[in-house]
């Protein structure tokens, strides 16, 4: 995973886009990596998608990964986040929002940026739009760019790749609007 990508430690990363446009990807790569140093990461999964066995073979260490089911309930979800990030021992807290982002009040998204930059945790929001606003160091935008069928007859009925690529939104490292490494 290249680092200019890399959720900040001490920072907000926010991945947006529609679905099927690669963030759960982007998601599972972030959740490698870091368990992949043997570090301990938290993801709360506000629609109950996440699939253990999927991220089992994406190289996750279930072991060295808390995961808070939400129940569908994003009050629930941004409590866990916020209380979260407070506990020491975490590189990485994942909030999966899914597709209904709740409106977050201006207290809680900065109350999140102190809480982060106290105890140096990276966290990384995940959902259909951006959530924190200007407490984000880094968003990025993932867009779906094609999908090819494959399989026999005329009319192909196998899933063989989705292409999709990634805009960066806010950095304080790069330039808005220029594209980064990650395809799918």
């Amino acid at each position: 995973m290249g680092e200019s990508v890399a959720p900040i430690r001490g920072e907000i990363t926010e991945i947006v886009g529609r679905p099927s446009s690669g963030r759960t990807s982007y998601l599972l790569a972030c959740l490698s990596h870091v368990v992949g140093q043997g570090e301990t990461a938290a993801l709360v999964d506000a629609e109950e998608t996440f699939d253990p066995r999927s991220a089992a073979q994406a190289g996750i260490d279930l072991r060295r990964l808390l995961w808070v089911r939400c129940g569908s309930d994003r009050g629930v979800a941004l409590r866990a986040a916020d209380m979260l990030v407070r506990c020491p021992g975490f590189a990485l807290v994942a909030l999966d929002l899914g597709e209904r982002v709740p409106r977050l009040p201006p207290t809680l998204s900065f109350r999140l940026k102190f809480a982060v930059r106290r105890t140096d945790v990276a966290l990384l929001i995940v959902g259909r739009r951006r959530l924190t606003g200007s407490s984000a160091a880094l968003a990025i935008e993932t867009l779906r760019e094609g999908v090819e069928w494959a399989g026999p007859g005329p009319v192909p009925t196998r899933l063989a790749r989705v292409r999709t690529t990634t805009r960066v939104l806010r950095s304080r490292r790069e330039e808005p609007g220029e594209s980064l490494w990650w395809t799918a």
